[in-house]
Order: C-alpha cells, then sequence, then structure tokens
C-alpha cells in the first residue's frame, strides 16, 4: 500500500520526527502579518459575517485564522487571506468544514477588490490554527503588467501514523481573473521528504530519508504570455546535510502552471 501523502499539509508526530528530522518546523522565519480590526470588520459586513478579531491560540471566534499584508505595489491596497467558519453553533478543531476568502482589498475600509473563494474541510490531514495562513508578496512578475502574490497553508494536524513520504507549506500562486476575480495559477510544496531506506514506522538503524526545501523564481522565457517558473529543491539528507540542488521549469499553458504535488522530481531515483 502506498502510504504516501496525497492531500495537503501535515505534522508529523514526533517519534517520527526523531527520526526523520524536525520538520514541523518553518522552514523559514515568518514575519507576523496581523489584520487591522477596521480591515477585518469591514470584510466581514461585505460577507454577512461579525465578531471577527485577530486569531490567537487561545481565542475562540468565527475567524480561525487570518494574514494581511500591504500590497508592494500600492500600499493603498492589501492582500488578505482569511479563514472562517460560519456555523453559528461553532465546531470541534479538525472536523470543520471552513471557508477561504483571498482578497485584494481596499486598505482603510477593507472593500473587496478582488477575490478567491473556496473551502477549506479538517480531517486527520488537514486542521487550520491561528497562523496557518501566511502571504507571499516575492517579485512574481508573470508578465509585464500581472504580478503574481502566494498564499501558504500550514496544518496543525498530526497526519497519518506511519507515512513513507510527507508533504508541508501548500504554495498557492494567484492573479486577477475576470469580473473581480483571483484566479490559482500553481500550486506545489515548499518543503517535502521521501523515504530512501527501511521504513520510518519503527526504531530501524537503516532507515534514510531526503528531505527538499523549495523555492520559486521567475525564468528567462515564456509562454503563453507569462514568464517560465523555475522550481528549485534544495535537497539534504537526515542530518541536514546538503546533497545536491534540481530544478525543474514549469510553463504556463494559457490556464495554469501544471505541476503535480506527487511529482517528486528532486528525489534519488528521478535524477539518477
Amino acid at each position: 500500500m502506498d502510504r504516501r501523502l496525497h492531500r495537503p499539509l501535515f505534522r508529523a508526530l514526533p517519534w517520527l520526527l526523531a527520526a526523520a528530522t524536525s520538520l514541523a518546523n518553518p522552514a523559514w522565519a515568518r514575519d507576523a502579518q496581523p489584520c487591522e480590526p477596521a480591515l477585518l470588520n469591514g470584510i466581514a459586513q461585505q460577507l454577512g459575517q461579525k465578531g471577527w478579531q485577530q486569531p490567537s491560540y487561545d481565542s475562540e471566534g468565527p475567524l480561525v485564522a487570518a494574514a494581511c499584508k500591504r500590497w508592494p505595489d500600492d500600499a493603498r491596497q492589501s492582500v488578505v487571506a482569511l479563514a472562517y467558519d460560519s456555523d453559528a453553533s461553532g465546531s470541534t478543531p479538525g472536523e470543520r468544514l471552513l471557508h477561504l476568502l483571498v482578497a485584494r482589498v481596499d486598505s482603510a475600509s477593507g472593500r473587496i477588490l478582488e477575490r478567491h473563494e473556496g473551502n477549506l474541510e479538517e480531517d486527520a490531514l488537514l486542521e487550520i490554527s491561528a497562523d496557518s495562513l501566511w502571504l507571499d508578496t516575492a517579485r512574481y512578475r508573470l508578465a509585464k503588467d500581472v504580478r503574481a502574490f502566494g498564499v501558504v497553508i500550514s496544518s496543525q494536524a498530526r497526519g497519518p501514523s506511519c507515512p513513507d513520504a510527507g508533504m508541508f507549506d501548500e504554495l498557492t500562486l494567484f492573479v486577477p481573473g475576470e469580473a473581480a476575480t483571483l484566479r490559482p495559477v500553481f500550486t506545489g510544496y515548499l518543503r517535502e521528504w521521501i523515504t530512501v531506506q527501511g521504513t520510518s514506522c519503527v526504531n530501524n538503524d537503516r532507515f534514510r530519508s531526503e528531505h527538499a526545501r523549495m523555492t520559486l523564481a521567475i525564468g528567462p522565457k515564456s509562454s503563453h504570455g507569462f514568464a517560465d517558473l523555475i522550481l528549485s529543491a534544495q535537497v539534504s539528507d537526515d542530518d541536514d546535510k546538503p546533497l545536491r540542488t534540481v530544478k525543474k521549469t514549469l510553463q504556463y499553458d494559457g490556464k495554469t502552471y501544471p505541476y503535480s504535488s506527487t511529482d517528486t522530481f528532486w528525489g534519488t531515483l528521478s535524477v539518477d
């Protein structure tokens, strides 16, 4: 049976981390991205919601996770990522059906200018916490007049008990769409690991794994009007010793940058 995780986002159990390095720690230091109360209130009113405040681990409320950041090209606008529970009766963490809003808004009023809406269905592999959302506003200039931004989703869930691979910190890039919408054009994980030898389920001295940290850059060429993306994997062993760097070029097909989350192009078997 293939025990690889095919769905986004999990944190391995502590005993597994001891065998496969500290995968639950963020791959980079995240700056806080709090939202102004007036901005949250303005967005909530447009969605027919109320009682929103900046989430924290010791607070309970309908707004489960939130990240806000001024748009680098125009401080009068901000980008936001919000996960909220519209169930007035409240739900148990890990069992909720949360709403996800990714939007560009007016910084002062919270008026929504462009939006993408979806759902986050929690289960054993996905649980959203106060700091699960993070905005990436690096210079993703896909075309002369198109700058993408990213939303990173991380999970609090414990995940499967005996995986042979893992994926963490899902990054999705968004660009403006039609009719004041945002549309996703790329999704991939920022951290992955695979089993090279042995098994993680037992105290096995022969167990070996490899770990990849991903970075995304703009390539020199373009396809269908959007610049190519260069996905780089910095691969290390169990002791965090660098092994190699592997790169993959992603080309826009007119709608998205096709890429499978199960594509371990950086793995030993893939590069031999």
